[in-house]
């Protein structure tokens, strides 16, 4: 695995910015996005067979998230690892961020490179994902009240 980076790395290099100016609101409509997306998987109940776009979906749900949770504090991410450095710098979700890593790496196999994950697979990490979303909800909803 690829080291981590760092948030600090991240500021020096221009990849996480600080907005000056936390953004509630933005991270609340983030957050309904996200919800909706969730809502969407839950209903629709076909992971069986279409296991690839699951993953993915559940995938985005967490990076709006934790978008969200960058607007709200004020700050934005350019890419995805950056987002997470922040995170995990700011805040003890007891989140596994090499795993969301892994998760970030599926999803580019999904959408750039056309993977295709078997129903096993989403089943391996339906539960380690939606601890992730029910975390990082649970935070944006403290900080956003």
């Amino acid at each position: 695995m690829k080291k981590r980076i760092e948030s600090d790395e991240c500021i020096n290099r221009g990849s996480l910015i600080e907005t000056g100016v936390p953004d509630k609101a933005m991270a609340m409509e983030i957050l309904a996005v996200a919800e909706h997306r969730e809502k969407f998987w839950k209903e629709a109940n076909l992971a069986h067979k279409y296991s690839s776009l699951y993953l993915e979906g559940h995938y985005e749900i967490i990076k709006e998230l934790c978008t969200a949770i960058l607007a709200a504090e004020g700050w934005k991410a350019l890419d995805h690892e950056c987002m997470f450095a922040f995170i995990r710098k700011k805040k003890d979700f007891g989140l596994d961020f090499d795993y969301l890593l892994e998760l970030k790496e599926l999803r580019n196999g999904i959408d750039y490179r056309g993977l295709m994950v078997s129903k096993d697979l989403w089943k391996c990490n339906e539960l380690r994902i939606m601890l992730a979303i029910d975390a990082l909800k649970g935070y944006l909803k403290q900080i956003t009240a």
